[in-house]
């Protein structure tokens, strides 16, 4: 095993730090401020810039179809740190990470179920923690359907992940 400062400086800068970024722009995202009321006037002040004015109703539903795609990109994003995460603690704590060029073929060090339950279950864990801070603020609204969107983006991202993975070690094995 690498000398523990290189292990414990690399599991923070190349694993830890993409994390904690996500959950303090998801944390930044669950304020008042962020409140559809509020981003749908910052839409309407954007198109209007650009010269695009659309109804009413037009907006509400562009706001909250762009609302959800964040959803879906924010948390997926996350669900992918997670996995990056376990999988790069579990690469330097059995020095298997592969070296600059090299590629090992071996699906298992790439992906794994046990890394892709915990990635969902963490990412369900702050989608949850998000709803439930949105309940007690007076200008949001926390959702249950929210938390399923986002554990699915999560979901979604994990089996990507693994068609990847396997895709990749059979062009190797092939």
């Amino acid at each position: 095993m690498r000398g523990t400062w290189r292990y414990s400086r690399e599991l923070f800068w190349h694993y830890w730090l993409p994390v904690l970024i996500l959950l303090a722009a998801i944390a930044m995202e669950s304020t008042e401020k962020m409140s559809g009321h509020n981003t749908l006037h910052v839409m309407q002040r954007l198109l209007a810039a650009l010269g695009v004015h659309l109804a009413e109703a037009h907006m509400e539903m562009l706001n909250l179809a762009m609302r959800k795609c964040g959803h879906a990109t924010g948390y997926g994003l996350l669900g992918l740190s997670w996995m990056i995460l376990l999988r790069g603690h579990y690469w330097l704590r059995h020095d298997a990470k592969p070296r600059r060029g090299e590629y090992l073929p071996i699906l298992r060090l790439w992906w794994r179920k046990e890394w892709a339950l915990l990635a969902v279950l963490f990412t369900f864990t702050v989608a949850a923690a998000d709803e439930l801070h949105q309940m007690v603020l007076p200008d949001r609204s926390g959702s249950w359907w929210d938390v399923t969107l986002d554990t699915s983006a999560s979901l979604l991202v994990m089996v990507v992940l693994y068609l990847l993975a396997r895709w990749r070690c059979r062009m190797r094995n092939a």
